[in-house]
């Protein structure tokens, strides 16, 4: 089994990293260019031996460029051909309004349009290997987040709470749309609330908050279990199903966000 998991230099990417290593899965690490992922590799490299499990890999792209992550989908196609699992865990929350390199709101650009690129342009690759999974942690604050397919990548009346809570429903609502159109004998999709746990990225707004190792359960979980072999569009918190109004009724909000997310990702990649 051959893993992906974006966002994998610190915090629950790289406490799920360690833990599926763990399991002697093959796991891709992604993170930045830079020495942070040079160390994340270093870290999970040593486990691996610890465990006689193989190598991690490891690529890196900025989700910030939809053509950085076009090319990371590339090159992941070509030379992890054998890839049967994403594990969608990157992502940001900026306190002030910042755009993408594509110039779109930055929370909504890495946390939802980078990884609806990655996963789309990957389809074939799984389908390939299926049974494939693709897991996409999302959070609890996605039930009190919207979609408006006018404003939401725009950063006129910024609100960083607001724009990562819809970040967050825009990543369950992405999970229904791949999951109403691929079937779960092919590849499964499923979104997940990791717990509150104590990273920067909580840091940025809040406190506190439970060990990486905790967050990284529900991730494993999903990409690793036989309980959710075949299970597609659901919505977990500590391994459990629970429920998503995102998740209910036709499933319009999740093909109005695909139609719009294409749009944005044609205009920035040529």
């Amino acid at each position: 089994m051959k893993i992906l998991i974006t966002g994998s230099t610190d915090g629950i990417g790289l406490a799920t990293a360690r833990a599926l290593v763990r399991r002697n899965a093959t796991v891709v690490l992604h993170g930045r260019p830079g020495e942070k992922l040079a160390r994340a590799q270093a870290d999970v490299e040593a486990i691996a031996e610890e465990a006689d499990a193989p190598p991690p890999d490891a690529i890196a792209a900025d989700l910030a460029d939809l053509r950085a992550v076009d090319e990371m989908a590339r090159f992941l196609a070509e030379e992890h051909r054998d890839l049967s699992v994403i594990i969608a865990n990157a992502g940001v929350l900026p306190t002030s309004p910042r755009l993408s390199a594509d110039g779109y709101e930055l929370t909504f650009a890495v946390n939802h349009l980078a990884h609806y690129l990655l996963i789309s342009r990957l389809l074939d690759t799984l389908r390939r290997n299926s049974p494939a999974r693709v897991v996409v942690v999302s959070s609890m604050v996605h039930t009190g987040g919207r979609v408006n397919t006018d404003t939401i990548y725009g950063t006129e009346h910024f609100d960083p709470y607001e724009a990562y809570a819809n970040s967050k429903t825009a990543n369950v609502l992405m999970v229904r749309d791949f999951a109403m159109r691929i079937p779960a004998a092919e590849v499964t999709f499923n979104a997940l609330h990791p717990g509150v746990i104590s990273t920067k990225l909580l840091h940025a707004l809040w406190g506190g908050g439970r060990s990486t190792e905790d967050g990284a359960r529900t991730s494993v979980y999903l990409a690793t279990s036989h309980e959710v072999a075949g299970v597609t569009g659901g919505y977990y918190a500590d391994a459990r199903p629970v429920r998503s109004p995102f998740l209910k009724g036709p499933g319009g909000d999740a093909v109005a966000l695909r139609e719009l997310s294409d749009r944005l990702i044609t205009q920035a990649v040529t």
